[in-house]
């Protein structure tokens, strides 16, 4: 995949994702959007914020194949992906700030939060990113699993975030257009308690879920996959998180504004 010229491999089923945890690769990213739906602390909460030996110009983003880039899947263990998927086009954004900043995509196909709260504890030591960008719970709502338990695995992931000095943004989990209606059910509910559990944690909420919920924005037509976002909906996400991103950053994120503290 075309990035900032790190390498490596990311994988899209759960099984894969096993084996990535051996594998740590960075990929860089490039796009565009049109979307604030933000909240939480201003940019001056983090002007002081101590990142350690993390880089405050790198940001992981952390999430399943919505944050892979997969527009559609097309059988088990196969989907059609795109470079112009949310990290790459939020790294273009983030670029017109200022030019140091990278993006590395860390979207595993099939992950449901379990397996994220896990992996998150090696890709954040591998990684050192300044800032993370957790958005998952879209499989665990498939399978109907209880939104607390999504919200639970979910907090685990921004502790986990905190401890390494990493700047944690959490995402409402995206609409889902299938049939199930228990899967929607479940991300109304989880939903509701992710921006609960933002609040309480002081961090930036990115509103993914109000700002992307339009059938337009999912699937390459009409009557083709509805769960992932097409390039539009991607491009959108990207431009959500940014503005999310603008409200965590000291100072906007200028050459100038961010800094290694020890």
């Amino acid at each position: 995949m075309p990035g900032d010229g790190s390498t490596g491999s990311i994988y899209s089923t759960t099984h894969a994702a096993r084996a990535w945890l051996l594998t740590l690769a960075a990929v860089g990213i490039l796009g565009c959007g049109h979307s604030n739906n933000s909240t939480g602390p201003t940019s001056t909460t983090t002007a002081q914020f101590n990142f350690g030996n993390n880089s405050p110009r790198t940001v992981d983003a952390f999430g399943d194949s919505i944050t892979f880039g997969t527009l559609e899947e097309r059988k088990i263990g196969f989907g059609l992906d795109t470079v112009n998927n949310y990290p790459n086009g939020l790294q273009k954004l983030l670029q017109k700030l200022d030019p140091a900043w990278r993006v590395i995509n860390r979207g595993v196909g099939g992950e449901v939060v379990q397996d994220g709260a896990t992996r998150i504890g090696i890709v954040l030591p591998f990684d050192h990113p300044g800032f993370i960008l957790i958005m998952e719970g879209t499989n665990n709502a498939s399978r109907c699993d209880d939104a607390a338990f999504i919200v639970n695995n979910l907090r685990t992931m921004v502790d986990a975030a905190k401890a390494n000095k990493t700047i944690p943004l959490l995402g409402t989990i995206p609409p889902n257009f299938r049939s199930p209606t228990c899967a929607q059910d479940v991300i109304d509910e989880a939903n509701t308690m992710i921006r609960g559990l933002a609040a309480a944690e002081g961090i930036v909420l990115a509103e993914i879920f109000d700002g992307m919920n339009n059938r337009s924005l999912f699937g390459l037509g009409p009557d083709r996959d509805p769960l992932h976002p097409n390039e539009q909906g991607y491009a959108v996400m990207a431009s959500i998180w940014f503005n999310a991103l603008k409200q965590a950053i000291p100072a906007g994120g200028t050459a100038v504004a961010l800094h290694h503290k020890k």
